[in-house]
C-alpha cells in the first residue's frame, strides 16, 4: 500500500482494491460502490477515499489492512447504501456508523467471539479517530 502513496485518493483505493484478492467477492462491490459514488456527484466518494487511506494508517502494523481498509471506504453509507452493499460482509457493515443501531447488526455482534466484537470496536473507534482529524 505505501508504494503507491503518491496516487490521488480515488486512484489509491483502487489500486489497492485491485490488487488483493479478498474471500466472498467484497473487492467487486468497493468497485461497484465506488461506481456508485462517482455517479452520486455528492461529494462523497473523495471522502471516502480518505478514509480508506486514514484507517489503513490506524491498524497496528502486522494486522491485515482489509477490514481498515473497507471499513473507511464504506463509512459514509446510508444504512440502506449498507444493506446494498455490504449484505454478506458483516463485519464491514458492523463498522460503517449508519449500522450501529441496526437490529441485526446487533444481533450479529452479541453472537460472534470476542476477537470480531473487539475488531468491530477498534473499526468504529478508527472511523471516529480519522474523521476527527479532517481531510
Amino acid at each position: 500500500m505505501k508504494h503507491h502513496s503518491q496516487l490521488p485518493p480515488v486512484e489509491w483505493v483502487k489500486r489497492v482494491n485491485n490488487s488483493w484478492i479478498v474471500r466472498g467477492g467484497l473487492e467487486k462491490r468497493a468497485r461497484e460502490w465506488l461506481d456508485y459514488l462517482a455517479s452520486s456527484g455528492d461529494g462523497r466518494l473523495l471522502e471516502s477515499c480518505h478514509a480508506a487511506r486514514a484507517m489503513c494508517g490506524l491498524r497496528e502494523p502486522l494486522e491485515d489492512p482489509k477490514p481498515w481498509f473497507y471499513a473507511g471506504l464504506f463509512s459514509l453509507a446510508t444504512g440502506a447504501e449498507a444493506a446494498r452493499f455490504l449484505q454478506p460482509y458483516r463485519v464491514t457493515m458492523a463498522a460503517v456508523p449508519a449500522m450501529a443501531d441496526d437490529e441485526n447488526v446487533s444481533l450479529w455482534l452479541d453472537r460472534v467471539g470476542d476477537e470480531a466484537r473487539d475488531l468491530v470496536r477498534r473499526l468504529r473507534a478508527g472511523l471516529r479517530q480519522a474523521g476527527s482529524k479532517g481531510r
